[in-house]
């Protein structure tokens, strides 16, 4: 898909976190408790986060995103040898309560002073979605919100995709999708949408399918 394409379209549809919000806010309290151990910390509750919401998907055993992301950062907690329960109060209101990635507002109020139809497609439960909307400011942007807790499955399954078509009542050629995680940009080109791939930290592609998908380098780059 080239970029020019992009004013075609009449919804956007967002993925949450690392698009939109952020995921990215460590403090000076969590350093001082995590020291050394901080970077690794985040590292290993992240990779856990997405490991674990694959994994579920494949064993039928779902769990809200809520869950699943405490027991990440319990593992990583383990596994790191820290046991300090305040780091549950730092870190998973990143998740709770966001704050936007840096350009997100413009780039969002943009598309609907140009009245396109903006949506947000997320792993997230819908409590988590709500309070980020409500938090940062876009509940008059977003049109719709819509969670895998709806279908109780996790992305990148095609049933997340399909869900959004179905309750937008939307043609696959009207749609397009925004996200900064790789697999969720393939799992959503090779359901068949178009799709834009967020990449503000300057990653090297990763070795998986891929269809209709133009790079940006980030939401900055969403003009026409």
């Amino acid at each position: 898909m080239k970029k020019e394409n992009i004013a075609s379209k009449s919804f956007f549809i967002f993925d949450a976190f690392r698009t939109i919000f952020k995921t990215s806010e460590i403090d000076a309290e969590l350093k001082s408790i995590a020291k050394d151990k901080t970077e690794n910390l985040i590292f290993v509750w992240r990779k856990k986060q997405l490991e674990y919401t694959w994994l579920r998907n494949q064993m039928n055993q779902y769990a809200p995103f809520s869950q699943v992301t405490k027991e990440a950062l319990d593992y990583s907690m383990r596994v790191n040898g820290l046991k300090n329960p305040r780091i549950f109060d730092l870190l998973l209101p990143i998740y709770d309560s966001p704050s936007l990635i840096d350009g997100a507002f413009e780039a969002l109020n943009f598309l609907k002073e140009k009245n396109k139809t903006v949506c947000i497609l997320s792993n997230g439960t819908r409590a988590m979605l709500e309070n980020g909307v409500r938090k940062t400011g876009i509940e008059d942007i977003v049109d719709f919100i819509f969670s895998v807790d709806d279908i109780q499955v996790y992305k990148p399954r095609e049933e997340v995709y399909q869900m959004a078509m179905d309750k937008l009542d939307a043609d696959v050629n009207e749609l397009l999708f925004f996200s900064s995680n790789q697999w969720d940009v393939s799992g959503a080109s090779v359901f068949g949408w178009d799709c834009a791939w967020v990449n503000q930290d300057e990653e090297v592609r990763e070795g998986l399918p891929f269809g209709k998908v133009v790079e940006l380098g980030g939401l900055k780059e969403i003009t026409f």
